[in-house]
């Protein structure tokens, strides 16, 4: 190699516009959200209620056994309520719940 062709400088390469950069990614964008808009708007599964003509309450479990507990120590039960009428379901009031000690 020559002392020529070593002391010769590279040619910058041409720059790229940003803006075919920017509209892909706001076309990108367009579509994300298309698809998380229709995947959203999309009703539940169908659900054949078990009554018709009123709603009706569900518990999915009736009996709670929290074993030997000490006294004053809290104690915390989840329970899954849902409406298997096809009428809406109101809960009007305070809930109560029984306390059998002993049992």
């Amino acid at each position: 190699m020559s002392k020529k062709s070593r002391s010769r400088k590279k040619k910058p390469l041409p720059r790229q516009s940003l803006w075919p950069w920017l509209a892909g990614i706001g076309v990108l964008a367009l579509i994300v959200g298309g698809v998380v808009v229709w995947t959203s708007s999309r009703p539940g599964p169908a659900v054949t209620p078990q009554v018709e003509g009123a709603p009706k309450l569900a518990v999915d479990q009736t009996v709670v056994d929290e074993g030997y507990v000490q006294y004053n120590v809290p104690v915390r039960t989840t329970y899954r309520l849902s409406n298997v009428g096809d009428q809406p379901l109101k809960i009007v009031g305070q809930p109560m719940v029984e306390l059998a000690e002993g049992c």
